[in-house]
């Protein structure tokens, strides 16, 4: 956390972007033959018969369905021991959502750089353009 704080003072609130917005770019861009979708892996309406908070509805929610069902179906300490592989396969899923995230993070930024110093280059291309 310290580190987007330290960068936003450092390169400035105009090119560090805020977490969890939209991004600013083009998802496509810089990917020729495109990019593999993101799906949802649950529906809403096993979210709702679980009584899934919604902060953990997301692209792990499969995971967290199958988590749910086991932990229902072994109670109390069974399910500690019963449920380790799908504990194991929502922990995996929801680093790699993480990974995910932060990598479209530092994307957007390094985008906002980038189109920085084409804006500031066009800049200094009119202004001499101007003096002549």
């Amino acid at each position: 956390m310290g580190n987007i704080w330290m960068r936003s003072l450092n390169d400035g609130p105009e090119v560090t972007p805020v977490q969890n917005t939209k991004p600013t770019f083009d998802p496509m861009l810089g990917f020729p033959n495109g990019r593999k979708p993101r799906v949802m892996t649950a529906s809403a309406e096993e979210f709702e018969s679980l009584q899934i908070q919604p902060a953990y509805r997301g692209y792990c929610g499969r995971e967290i369905v199958d988590l749910k069902v086991c932990t229902y179906n072994y109670p109390w300490f069974f399910g500690a021991h019963m449920c380790g592989h799908e504990r194991h396969a929502l922990e995996s899923c929801q680093v790699e959502d993480y990974k995910l995230r932060m990598k479209e993070w530092e994307r957007e930024r390094r985008l906002r750089i980038r189109q920085k110093k084409i804006d500031a280059a066009a800049a200094a291309d009119a202004a001499e353009e101007m003096d002549e």
